[in-house]
């Protein structure tokens, strides 16, 4: 009886201790579906249904994850509201950062019209580049000399994947290479801006959703909509509601399930997921779409992939060694909680960088 107990006993901590890792499992899992779910809808809606409007799109997309916000935090209160904006606050800070939002999810959905879906995700690698050179240009990061061999190598397999490319679309890379710089810029805006403010993730996308969405629907009306008139472009949307109507559930979605990954595991793997989930669209766009990828754009793509993961790595190093050293002034009273809370929070979504970081990637596919 005393052996059957200690055996329940030894079971039910191994099933508890599982239970954990199997949430962060399907949480991520989850994720890397749904992201990468919306980006082949979006490249389907777009070039199959000849819905040749991405503002439009990611207009609806950026409107239906502001809603869905909204009714979690003022309808079903899921959310504690805890930041009551004024308007001054809203038009000098959120408003600016919503039009760089609105520029990196239009230019990254318009690419897909012009480039292959295996060739995006390639470029995708170049995010870290272009990071820093708007961290340092902007004093917040000196990088040393393996950081910018990391960034070289990754430029340099970019470059070579650029060049294996069959079907090359300069407007298409000037489009990616545009919507990366808008990102970099954005994040680099978001911690002059919206420094101390500590928005849950949902209700950061309640507003900044909703500020992208009046951006888009001003580009939408000036530059998209009379085009949509004279070619009745709304008759795909009432021919094909589910396509209009699953690509906007997913943009929310996305939001919401990358919280999840970055408040049950950390931001560092949400971005590991996102390379593994880019590799494996690269592999999709050539069995689905049919794309070709050469042997040196292969080559290339490794190359980069390599001084990316390189990149990673090195920024683990910093942040472990920026935790440790905030830890000590912790336990000597130098403040070390105040260190922690700038730099160490937005690795488990305490901070506002981590939620306008997942908002703008949401329906933009990255």
């Amino acid at each position: 009886m005393k052996v059957a107990r200690t055996a329940s006993h030894v079971l039910g901590e191994h099933s508890s201790s599982l239970w954990p890792v199997l949430t962060v499992v399907v949480v991520s899992a989850a994720w890397m579906t749904a992201s990468s779910a919306l980006i082949i809808l979006n490249k389907y809606i777009m070039v199959a249904l000849l819905f040749e409007y991405p503002m439009a799109l990611t207009c609806l997309g950026m409107f239906m994850s502001g809603l869905l916000a909204f009714v979690c935090c003022h309808v079903l209160r899921l959310v504690k509201v805890s930041q009551h904006l004024e308007l001054r606050f809203w038009l000098y800070r959120v408003l600016p950062i919503g039009l760089l939002m609105a520029i990196t999810l239009w230019t990254g959905n318009e690419v897909y019209l012009h480039l292959t879906v295996a060739f995006i995700q390639m470029l995708k690698a170049l995010n870290p580049v272009i990071t820093m050179i708007c961290l340092f240009v902007a004093g917040l990061e000196t990088p040393n000399r393996q950081i910018i061999l990391s960034v070289l190598l990754t430029a340099l397999g970019t470059a070579a994947a650029a060049y294996g490319e069959v079907n090359l679309n300069m407007y298409g890379v000037f489009l990616m290479l545009m919507s990366e710089t808008a990102e970099s810029i954005r994040l680099v805006m978001t911690q002059f801006l919206l420094v101390g403010l500590n928005f849950h993730p949902i209700e950061g996308l309640m507003y900044l959703a909703s500020t992208c969405c009046l951006w888009l629907l001003l580009g939408c009306l000036l530059v998209e909509v009379p085009e949509m008139r004279r070619r009745g472009a709304m008759d795909v949307v009432w021919e094909n509601p589910s396509a209009f109507l699953c690509t906007a559930l997913l943009g929310f979605a996305v939001n919401a399930l990358a919280y999840f990954v970055i408040k049950l595991a950390s931001s560092l793997t949400l971005k590991v997921l996102a390379t593994a989930k880019n590799t494996m669209l690269v592999v999709c766009g050539m069995l689905m779409f049919g794309e070709a990828v050469t042997g040196f754009q292969g080559i290339g793509y490794l190359i980069s992939l390599t001084g990316f993961t390189w990149y990673q790595w090195l920024k683990i190093g910093q942040l472990a060694a920026l935790g440790s050293s905030a830890s000590h002034g912790w336990e000597s009273g130098g403040g070390g909680s105040a260190g922690k809370g700038a730099r160490g929070g937005s690795d488990r979504g305490g901070g506002s960088r981590v939620e306008v970081g997942v908002v703008a990637r949401g329906q933009g596919g990255g």
